[in-house]
């Protein structure tokens, strides 16, 4: 049996040029399935941060709420202690009225 080397390159060749091509196919993937991953992570994240953001801002949003309650809260103790205020002002002015009138002079 004769050697061909032109067989033998085209072979060798071949056989070069297939493994290269796994070789890429495989690297393709491996790059592929990082690329996937690192995208999931990403999105795994962004959808974290978004999570806690829409927490925070409803936190939030209950402070806002709790404060107006407050705030709405004083206001309303503030106006009933300035009638209570004005009720015990009147009242002394109705004392002093009918004191005043008790003890009128008459100059008839």
């Amino acid at each position: 049996m004769n050697f061909d080397p032109k067989l033998g390159s085209f072979l060798l060749g071949l056989v070069c040029a297939v493994s290269g091509w796994v070789v890429w196919w495989v690297n393709k993937i491996k790059f592929e399935k990082q690329q996937a991953s690192l995208e999931r992570q990403q999105a795994i994240q962004e959808a974290k941060i978004a999570a806690e953001k829409a927490v925070n801002d409803k936190r939030d949003f209950n402070h806002l709420i709790g404060n107006q309650k407050q705030i709405s809260d004083n206001i309303a103790y503030g106006f009933k202690d300035i009638e209570n205020q004005c009720t015990m002002i009147n009242e002394n002015l109705q004392e002093i009225k009918s004191y005043l009138i008790r003890n009128q002079k008459t100059d008839k």
